[in-house]
C-alpha cells in the first residue's frame, strides 16, 4: 500500500488510515468524550427501562431527565479519563496493528474492534489497582470481568468516531461532529424512553407488579436465612423471633393486618419491641416474599422472609 508522510513526520496511508500522532489530538479527544456521553445516555435509558421490570428499582425516567444537565457537567472528568486510558489507546493499538500487517485503510474498523478487548483489559487492570489502593479491598473476579466487558463494548463506538475526527481538519468540523454525536445520543436515549413508556402502557414491556396476596395466603410461618421467623396467625396475632434490625435483632408478639395503600397491599405488623414497622409484599406469585427496609429505602437494603 502506498505511503506518504504528513508535515509532522507521521506516516499516513493513501487509503486514509491516518497518522498515529493524529490519534492523540484535541479533536479526537473532544469527539471521543462526546461519544462516551452519548453511550452513557443510551445505557442509562436502557437500564432505567429494564429496572421497571425488576423488583429492585434501578431509577426513574423523570429523575434521569432532571439530572441529565448535572451528569453532562460531572461526566466530563470520567469521559476525559476513559478517553485517555481506553479510547485513544484502542485507536492507537488498532492503527499500529494495521500498519504492522500492511492492511491499514478503509477496513481499519476491524482493527478497532479487535484492539478494544486488549485495551479494555489494560484499563481494567489499571483502574482496578487504583480502586483497590483507595478502598484497601479487592472485588470479586466477576466484578472485574463485567468491567472489562463493559469497557470493551464502550471503547468500540467511541474509537470509531474518534477515528473519523482524526481524518479531517478544522475546528468547525470537529464542533459539528461533536454536536452530532452528543445530540444523536440524547435523541436516541429520549426515543428509547418514549418507546419504553409506550411499551409499558400497552403491556409489551411488562412492568414489575408484586403478587396479590390475601389474608389467607399470608397466614403461616415466614423465615429468613439467619434463623429469624415471623408467624402470622389467622386471628390477627403476629409473633417475631430474631428479626434483623440495622444494629441488632428483635423479637415480640403483637398483631398484623393487611392494608391497601395507593392500590397496593401492604402488610403492617405491630409487635412489642423494635420489630414494629411497615412490611411489603414482594417476590412472585410462585415465590412470594415479605420484606422491610433496613435503613434508607433508597439504598434497597432489605430484610427478606420467605414462607416455609
Amino acid at each position: 500500500m502506498a505511503m506518504t508522510w504528513d508535515g509532522a513526520g507521521g506516516a499516513r496511508t493513501a487509503g486514509g488510515g491516518g497518522s498515529l500522532r493524529d490519534v492523540w489530538s484535541g479533536r479526537a479527544l473532544v469527539v471521543s468524550m462526546a461519544a462516551l456521553f452519548a453511550e452513557a445516555a443510551c445505557a442509562t435509558a436502557g437500564l432505567v427501562l429494564y429496572g421497571f421490570t425488576l423488583e429492585a428499582p434501578v431509577g426513574n425516567l423523570f429523575l434521569a431527565a432532571f439530572l441529565a444537565p448535572v451528569a453532562l457537567v460531572l461526566g466530563a472528568l470520567p469521559g476525559l479519563v476513559l478517553t485517555a486510558t481506553l479510547v485513544l489507546p484502542t485507536l492507537t493499538l488498532a492503527r499500529w496493528a494495521a500498519r504492522r500487517t500492511g492492511r491499514q485503510g478503509r477496513t481499519g474498523w476491524w482493527w478497532t474492534v479487535a484492539a478494544a478487548p486488549v485495551s479494555a483489559a489494560a484499563a481494567t487492570l489499571a483502574h482496578g489497582v487504583l480502586l483497590a489502593l483507595l478502598t484497601r479491598s479487592v472485588g470479586p473476579p466477576a466484578f472485574y470481568l463485567a468491567c472489562w466487558a463493559a469497557l470493551a463494548t464502550a471503547a468500540v463506538p467511541a474509537a470509531l468516531v474518534a477515528d473519523i475526527a482524526t481524518r479531517g481538519t478544522g475546528a468547525r468540523r470537529t464542533v459539528r461532529l461533536t454536536v452530532v454525536v452528543a445530540g444523536g445520543g440524547l435523541l436516541t436515549a429520549f426515543a428509547l424512553g418514549c418507546l419504553g413508556v409506550a411499551g409499558m402502557a400497552t403491556g409489551l414491556l411488562p412492568a414489575y407488579e408484586p403478587p396479590r396476596l390475601g389474608r389467607a395466603e399470608l397466614v403461616g410461618v415466614w423465615k429468613d436465612d439467619g434463623g429469624g421467623t415471623l408467624v402470622l396467625r389467622s386471628d390477627g396475632v403476629a409473633s417475631a423471633q430474631r428479626m434483623s434490625r440495622p444494629k441488632d435483632r428483635c423479637a415480640g408478639v403483637g398483631t398484623w393486618e393487611l392494608e391497601r395503600f395507593m392500590g397496593k397491599e401492604e402488610l403492617r405488623v405491630d409487635v412489642a419491641g423494635d420489630c414494629r414497622g411497615q412490611w411489603y409484599i414482594g417476590g412472585t406469585e410462585e415465590r412470594p416474599t415479605l420484606y422491610y427496609f433496613l435503613g434508607d429505602p433508597d439504598a434497597w437494603h432489605r430484610h427478606v422472609l420467605t414462607r416455609k
